[in-house]
């Protein structure tokens, strides 16, 4: 049996931060807290946001102490200010961080009384805290990556254990503009088109895939293979921004229909541990996750073997040589090995323990055990050079 589903209307296309006031509007958001980063404040895009919403008869607070990995420090911090602005309405604007700080913030500020913050991102299916409705949120995506604001998510970091947890928070819109990514730097273009192409895969090897997750995400891994060394190489063009914002779109609603899994385990385990970026563990992990799956969904990973040129002659060789392609793309778009990136072998080996922990792993098609996890980390830092 499948059950697949959009979470959130999504607003695409090319100048639609225009039209922010207005959908904020038809949320009958009249004060809001616009949460976003100090570098993204330098863009000049939240002003843009922020017009839009002023021009809509909506007041406007910025939070501008968004962190990479969204400690929960500055959840409490963008909370503490939406109280005493009186918001009744958030708006997440720039990467993942942003979005999923932002989504924090809406269901703090409404439980922050009653509710320890490292309580609520600790979030426990068997115990579920009892909270009351989050303010409404839209998510306004500066990057091409995450696709958090298509998620029910927020994944916020513990800064005493430095463990990524999540709370359930949903956006109830969410304005997906390409023109905001025209002229990132090819490193976070990289970066962040590669989160999306492991959202991607781990929906394809998830114990509860379906036909709506499995369709958008093939759809996007042929646009990212196809469109992000050019974005990469030319940052001005607006086509391959066109294409990358939907196929990160398309990858977040596939991943919320089922689920990201090892790959992503083996990534939290990197950033905690390591601090390296989200994005660069979840390139660094996939074609480990590959050669992991490959063969148990090979009509699947065939297509995706297809979108790469690749001649498979047998179930056999799938997995090596996907993954081996995957290495190349990643090499292709200036992934950098975690060797480059000033790491030991021993290091790395070590973060394994903290992805035994991550149990969105068990989500995977293929078990693993210690042993799996640590081949698999090994395979990140030895075959990727």
């Amino acid at each position: 049996m499948s059950r697949y589903s959009q979470l959130c209307p999504v607003h695409f296309g090319s100048g639609e931060i225009k039209n922010l006031g207005t959908i904020a509007k038809e949320s009958e958001m009249t004060h809001v807290l616009l949460v976003t980063e100090s570098a993204i404040i330098q863009t000049g895009i939240p002003k843009k946001a922020a017009a839009s919403l002023e021009e809509a008869g909506i007041q406007v607070e910025i939070y501008d102490g968004v962190q990479m990995d969204a400690p929960d420090t500055t959840v409490v911090e963008g909370a503490e200010m939406a109280k005493r602005a009186g918001a009744d309405g958030i708006i997440g604007c720039g990467g993942g961080s942003s979005l999923d700080t932002a989504k924090a913030i809406g269901l703090y500020v409404t439980n922050m009384d009653t509710v320890d913050i490292k309580k609520m991102i600790h979030f426990d299916p068997q115990n579920p805290l009892s909270l009351k409705p989050a303010l409404k949120t839209i998510s306004v995506p500066t990057t091409s990556g995450t696709g958090s604001e298509s998620t029910i998510v927020a994944v916020i970091t513990d800064t005493d254990t430095h463990q990524k947890c999540g709370c359930i928070a949903p956006a109830c819109a969410a304005v997906v503009d390409p023109d905001l990514t025209v002229g990132l730097g090819p490193g976070i273009t990289a970066y962040t088109g590669m989160d999306a192409f492991s959202h991607c895969n781990e929906c394809l090897c998830n114990t509860m895939p379906n036909p709506h997750s499995d369709t958008l995400a093939l759809n996007s891994i042929e646009r990212i293979y196809r469109w992000l060394p050019i974005a990469v190489k030319e940052p001005d063009r607006k086509d391959a921004r066109y294409e990358l914002a939907i196929a990160s779109n398309f990858a977040g609603i596939a991943f919320q229909d089922s689920s990201v899994n090892v790959g992503h385990a083996l990534a939290h385990a990197l950033g905690a541990k390591l601090h390296i970026p989200h994005g660069i563990g979840c390139a660094l992990a996939t074609p480990a996750v590959i050669e992991l799956v490959a063969g148990a969904r090979p009509e699947i990973y065939g297509k995706i073997a297809e979108i790469f040129e690749l001649e498979i002659s047998s179930v056999e060789e799938l997995p090596v040589k996907l993954a081996d392609a995957v290495r190349s793309f990643n090499r292709s778009v200036g992934i950098p090995s975690l060797k480059e990136l000033g790491f030991t072998r021993e290091q790395v080996l070590a973060t394994v323990s903290y992805a035994m922990n991550e149990m969105m792993r068990m989500a995977c098609i293929v078990p693993q055990d210690e042993k799996v996890l640590t081949n698999m980390m090994a395979q990140t830092y030895d075959k990727y050079q």
